[in-house]
């Protein structure tokens, strides 16, 4: 049995739900990416690099974040004559570059649930609510100042207008 295959067959066990091992399947190309590189994973940078390709694809395929603390214990397990050294390093990279796909993930969602027709909310036969993050008007200063500040109680961005050309750049 290869390193990978013991390195599967030990997150398989530790999987919870059919999400974490459909991110097992998925990750196994990058898995094998770090398993290339694992004699020189504690000072090589593209080994950290490698880790926290693995936390991203896990994190796109909505793995649990238990699974994720398991990955890098798994391969210790399955790899024993791995170098020293290696697993805090790599344990850091892999958390962090899930965690940092989960909030990016999260926060496309939170855009996508602003987006029309998602933003459209019909109130009655004759009236829709619509749901904006951005505002763009002209106006004086004084005026866009107070628009800005009355949009801002709502979550709402004013947003700055480009200059108008002067007559003499026309």
């Amino acid at each position: 049995m290869t390193t990978l295959d013991e390195w599967t067959e030990r997150l398989v066990r530790a999987a919870i739900s059919e999400r974490d091992r459909r991110a097992i399947a998925a990750s196994e190309s990058a898995r094998q990416m770090v398993l290339e590189r694992l004699e020189s994973a504690v000072e090589d940078h593209d080994a950290l690099h490698g880790w926290a390709v693995v936390g991203r694809v896990l994190a796109d395929e909505s793995a649990s974040p238990s699974l994720v603390a398991e990955v890098v214990d798994a391969l210790v397990a399955a790899s024993p004559r791995a170098p020293e050294g290696w697993a805090p390093p790599a344990r850091a990279a892999i958390i962090e570059a899930f965690v940092a796909a989960q909030r990016e993930i999260e926060a496309e969602r939170v855009k996508d649930a602003w987006r029309f027709p998602r933003c459209v909310v019909r109130l009655d036969e004759s009236t829709a609510a619509v749901g904006i993050r951005r505002v763009h008007a002209e106006g004086t200063a004084r005026a866009r100042t107070a628009l800005a500040d009355a949009l801002s109680v709502a979550g709402i961005d004013l947003a700055q207008m480009p200059p108008k050309p002067s007559r003499a750049s026309r």
